[in-house]
């Protein structure tokens, strides 16, 4: 089984495994480690994931604009950790992917995560990294397992299950941008600011996501990597017809 196949494969898994209930919970707080980190980082604060797959920092911030933009911070960051993520795998880098996220995990429950629930999903998401680290160099299992594949495996799915958050995250938060203001389900920090309104904020936000997976369509579901360049040639040329056509139609 090619790559691309396995990537199509894990994608498919993490969307559905997005819908089930249990499992949501459990998916989307790969997704808010990341997010949430970021956050954490640049506003000095503590995190909380809980039990509805939400997450929150416990900074407390006047300025509804800097807590804004401290969140779309977040939600970049968890994007591009995903194409990250995905061109060392493109790179055959499969144990960087576990490492990353295994540190990451380690970090976070050490420094940032600071409820029950959180420790809980942390714990569980670094013995499960640490297992199949642990035993690619140890042999002392009574049945031949092949931890090099098992690696593979789980980058894939990490790095699906990151990108297939970050979609829905980007969705929900478009979704709650508008909305009204006095709509209990508007919660995101990105939306509660006015000095820009919320519907600019959400679709940015989506729309770099759109972005960001057509960048992944075009460089990584047809493996090995490869930076399409001609792309943005092709654009601009495209881009140049149309004001031509319109300039053209102007002078006429």
């Amino acid at each position: 089984m090619n790559m691309t196949t396995l990537i199509l494969i894990y994608l498919g898994v993490a969307l559905v495994g997005s819908g089930l209930p249990f499992i949501r919970v459990y998916l989307a707080h790969f997704h808010n480690l990341v997010h949430l980190v970021i956050s954490a980082c640049l506003e000095g604060s503590k995190i909380h994931l809980n039990r509805n797959g939400s997450g929150q920092t416990t900074g407390n911030h006047n300025s509804p604009f800097k807590k804004a933009i401290i969140s779309y911070a977040g939600y970049t960051g968890a994007s591009v950790a995903a194409i990250v993520l995905f061109y060392l795998i493109s790179r055959g880098h499969y144990h960087l992917v576990i490492y990353l996220y295994l540190g990451l995990s380690v970090l976070a429950l050490l420094l940032w995560i600071r409820n029950t629930f959180g420790v809980i999903w942390g714990l569980s998401i670094a013995v499960q990294l640490a297992l199949p680290v642990y035993f690619r160099y140890e042999t002392v299992l009574p049945v031949n397992i092949n931890f090099e594949m098992v690696l593979v495996h789980v980058s894939i799915f990490l790095a699906s299950v990151l990108f297939v958050q970050s979609i829905i995250s980007a969705v929900q938060v478009c979704k709650q941008a508008f909305m009204s203001r006095s709509n209990p389900k508007r919660k995101a920090a990105l939306v509660q600011t006015k000095l820009v309104p919320a519907v600019v904020l959400g679709i940015i936000l989506f729309g770099q996501t759109v972005l960001a997976g057509s960048f992944f369509a075009l460089n990584f579901i047809s493996l090995p990597f490869s930076f399409d360049m001609e792309l943005p040639n092709q654009l601009l040329a495209a881009t140049n017809e149309i004001w031509s056509a319109i300039g053209g139609t102007f002078k006429q």
